[in-house]
């Protein structure tokens, strides 16, 4: 079968099309080891094969035919006409037909907009012969395949289908059908013309002493039984995404019968299945409606095109063709519950580590003592030099904030009369009192997220700095804020007394207790893994000032002691360990809107900052030998998929970082510290498809110590040279004798340095001042 499709569709964007038509939170999903789609009325599921070569016309109208199943058929109503035994397959197939009318009719009215989808998807499947009757006379067709054809594409002028004046009535009915009882009378009306016509040609062969031709006559209604008895297995509830009536249809009546009607996934006639067989059977997402299973092969009415239900049954074998037999498994993975109260440590709790420590004598000795004594004192020596810089960071911000009140600013009338003004009344009308109107900002936040594990040693320092300066700033103009250290070191307070006793295992259980309770799993939810991990919150802007002095001090020692500055010891659990990003990132799920909420957040900023990728939480597989297969990650709430690319190291993180922004509307800037010279190495992560922008990124990088990158799941990301000290003196490092150009270069390259060496700061006080 040649296939027209111009591209591949996108299977994310038809899922949230199928929930926008059905107006409800049902599930869509995607099954490679389905042979047809289906409804799972039920459980509220619409199943779709995994199509190749498709357009998007075409998916998009099966898509919309399942919707409309799911919308308007039912699940009970039609087990009494299609009964079982004898013509059961034949019967499922004609309301089928019948129903595929009406539901297709009924999705049309209400989205307009699938009428093209539908004629050109049609179109498109007749041009490729899908139902097989290039070369035969539709005239002589049986009633129920002129009617298939007649609403599949002779409406849309595609083919002229004749009826005789008898036969007119029935167009009209089926046509004009309303309820699912009009349905099954109108099928039943059918089923029954059908038979009479089948005993006339049965009589006249009789009488004229020539076997039965026709496709159900052949072997007459005795061998219906054994044709229909399994054929019920594709009836009406298989779900032939584009036309319930495949299942039935198939089945003629006599050998029809016996057809895979029963297939339908005996829930609902919604399931009409495009290959005939229900994909329940095979994926027991369906129950069986009490039809045998074991039907009569496609194969068995390929050779008999006069039967009825022959167009059906080559319509569903074509749209089988669709379907991508390498396609490897599709997994769906949902996020089990983070309960951000066992994972986050709070700045009090951090408090409390650094008290309990006291009673240590390692912690207490005299060099220890001494070295924080140091350790603050630079601290105090940083803070009081970076004010300067703080100034002028908020200088620059209300620079831009002024000129973006000034575009939201515009003039009107008051409809009061400006006095002096009426003197010139007589030429101009611009005579009455005007006020200025400002259009309100936006409310700003900013959430980050610092990467605390040992490959960050190097550069922990210079981007503490940096980070200091950044809060120091939103301290400054009243910027709601939050500092989270990602760690894979679990929260562990220190205890003061007997490790022997009952009451050290009882804290040790605690503990433990605490970790434990960190993700909540339900029975149907997902095989993601997450690492236990904690977020230390060294930082907030919800601190008393008393708070904040005590927590910076604390969270400098903390960077001194993994940092490599002073010799420090800190609370063993504050020490750096693995990379949980992707965890952190799902955490960020509720830790987000909390602080939107609790701080009346418009615009919020969740900014990572990290060396390099996350550990898998299991979302995203093996990298190699699985290009066929696909992991989809879903939103248990809103239903909606995110594709995980299983090709790239950090793809389980983007799809992760999308799930973020569609949740919280915050803008996510990923900061990628990097301890180098240049960003060679960084070539295939960034910018493996564009050598011009790399050479531009180079080029930034070599000059202002940083590089945008292409995107990865973060609204901005950046390259950051990690050893990047923050400069405050230019002269800093001048000879006291130095001659004038030694004094005025190194005043010229000191600010420069001072500009570059703000990266962080600088970069996100811009993002925010927009």
């Amino acid at each position: 079968m040649k296939s027209n499709a111009r591209f591949g569709p996108n299977t994310a964007s038809k899922d949230v099309l199928a929930r926008c038509m059905a107006t409800e939170d049902i599930r869509v999903k995607h099954d490679a080891s389905s042979p047809s789609a289906y409804f799972d009325v039920e459980n509220r599921v619409l199943c779709l094969p995994v199509w190749k070569d498709m357009d998007d016309a075409t998916y998009d109208m099966l898509v919309g035919h399942e919707v409309s199943h799911a919308l308007h058929t039912p699940a009970t109503g039609w087990q009494d006409f299609v009964g079982e035994g004898a013509g059961s397959g034949t019967r499922h197939m004609f309301i089928n037909c019948v129903e595929d009318a009406r539901i297709e009719r009924l999705i049309k009215d209400k989205f307009p907009g699938l009428r093209r989808d539908f004629s050109s998807a049609y179109k498109s499947l007749h041009e490729q012969d899908l139902f097989e009757i290039a070369n035969r006379d539709i005239s002589a067709l049986p009633l129920i395949d002129r009617l298939n054809l007649h609403f599949k594409i002779g409406l849309f002028g595609l083919e002229n289908v004749p009826f005789s004046a008898d036969e007119k009535q029935y167009v009209t009915r089926m046509g004009d059908t309303e309820s699912f009882e009009e349905v099954i009378q109108l099928a039943s009306d059918l089923y029954d013309l059908y038979k009479d016509e089948q005993d006339e040609q049965q009589a006249e062969q009789a009488e004229n002493g020539t076997p039965d031709s026709s496709g159900d006559g052949q072997q007459g209604e005795s061998q219906q039984s054994t044709g229909d008895q399994d054929g019920d297995q594709d009836g009406a509830g298989s779900s032939s995404d584009q036309d319930g009536d495949q299942d039935g249809d198939q089945d003629g009546d006599g050998q029809g019968d016996g057809q895979q009607d029963g297939d339908d996934s005996g829930q609902s006639q919604s399931d009409d299945t495009d290959d005939g067989e229900s994909a329940d059977s095979e994926n027991g997402e369906q129950s069986g409606d009490g039809d045998a299973t074991d039907g009569l092969e496609y194969d068995d009415y390929s050779n008999d095109p006069s039967q009825a239900g022959s167009t059906q049954h080559n319509y569903e074998k074509g749209i089988q063709e669709f379907r991508d037999e390498n396609a490897g498994d599709w997994r769906y993975h949902t996020l089990p519950q983070f309960n951000v109260n066992s994972i986050i440590c709070t700045y009090k709790e951090i408090e409390q580590l650094w008290v309990d420590s006291e009673s240590n004598d390692r912690f207490n000795s005299d060099s220890q003592i001494n070295q924080r004594n140091i350790a603050w004192s630079d601290l105090a020596t940083f803070l009081n030099e970076s004010k300067a810089t703080v100034n002028h960071m908020v200088q620059q911000f209300q620079m831009k904030q002024a000129a973006d009140a000034s575009k939201r600013t515009s003039l009107a009338q008051t409809g009061v009369l400006d006095t002096i003004k009426m003197v010139n009344y007589r030429w101009s009308e611009d005579i009455f009192r005007k006020n200025e109107v400002h259009a309100d900002g936006k409310n700003h936040g900013i959430v980050m997220f610092l990467d605390w594990s040992g490959s960050m040693g190097n550069i922990l320092n210079d981007t503490a700095k940096q980070l200091l300066v950044l809060v120091e700033f939103c301290r400054k103009v009243g910027i709601p804020y939050e500092v989270y250290a990602f760690s894979s070191n679990t929260y562990a307070p220190n205890f003061v007394g007997d490790r022997y006793s009952d009451e050290y295992n009882a804290h040790i259980n605690k503990w433990n207790d605490r970790r434990g309770e960190q993700f909540t799993k339900s029975d149907d939810a997902t095989d993601v893994d997450p690492h236990t991990f904690t977020l230390y919150n060294f930082l907030s802007s919800k601190m008393t000032s008393r708070d904040y002095k005590t927590a910076l001090r604390n969270f400098w020692i903390a960077v001194g002691s993994n940092g490599y500055g002073y010799g420090l010891i800190a609370p063993s659990c504050l020490s750096t360990g693995c990379t949980p990003l992707n965890e952190s990132i799902a955490a960020a799920l509720q830790i987000v809107p909390e602080f939107q909420r609790t701080n009346n957040i418009q615009i919020t900023n969740t900014v990572f900052l990290t060396d390099g990728d996350g550990h898998s939480m299991g979302i995203r597989g093996p990298r190699y030998g699985r290009s066929a297969s696909k992991d989809i990650l879903v939103d248990k709430k809103t239903h909606k998929t995110y594709d995980v690319n299983i090709n790239v190291r950090d793809g389980e993180t983007q799809a992760l970082l999308q799930l973020l922004k569609d949740k919280t509307g915050c803008n996510t800037i990923g900061i990628r510290l990097h301890d180098s010279k240049n960003i060679r190495n960084l070539r295939y992560n960034y910018w493996s498809d564009d050598d011009s922008a790399f050479d531009a990124a180079c080029k930034s990088y070599n000059k202002h110590n940083y590089a945008v990158t292409e995107s990865i799941g973060y609204d901005e990301n950046f390259v950051v040279k990690g050893q990047l000290k923050v400069e405050f003196d230019a002269l800093e490092n001048v000879d006291a004798d130095a001659s004038y150009a030694k004094i005025k270069n190194a005043f010229i390259k000191g600010n420069t340095c001072k500009k570059t060496s703000r990266v962080i700061a600088s970069k996100l006080i811009d993002i925010i001042a927009t």
